[in-house]
């Protein structure tokens, strides 16, 4: 799903788009040289957002279950812990009664 590779091609295309403004006040805006940084920092890191919304995506159903299975949890043992003192006081009503 997530891989490393993918992570340090969106570094790498960062850095490229970061530094082809500098490449082109160097060699001019149309120089090849500028256009093909530009380009591939551009690419490297659409790539990587693009692995980054697909794990975004997946997490966040992920996380959605575990909230509800914790929340069907959390009803669970409430209801437990009304039937235990719901007990209790049932014990004690027929100890006193």
């Amino acid at each position: 799903m997530f891989e490393l590779e993918a992570l340090i091609a969106m570094g790498v295309g960062a850095a490229l788009v970061a530094v082809a403004p500098l490449v082109a006040s160097v060699t001019g805006r149309e120089h090849r040289i500028t256009n093909a940084i530009s380009g591939a920092g551009r690419s490297l890191t659409k790539q990587g957002l693009k692995v980054g919304i697909c794990i975004a995506d997946r997490s966040s159903g992920l996380v959605r279950r575990v909230g509800q299975g914790l929340s069907e949890a959390g009803e669970s043992f409430t209801d437990l812990l009304a039937e235990a003192k719901a007990d209790l006081e049932q014990a004690k009503a027929t100890k006193n009664g």
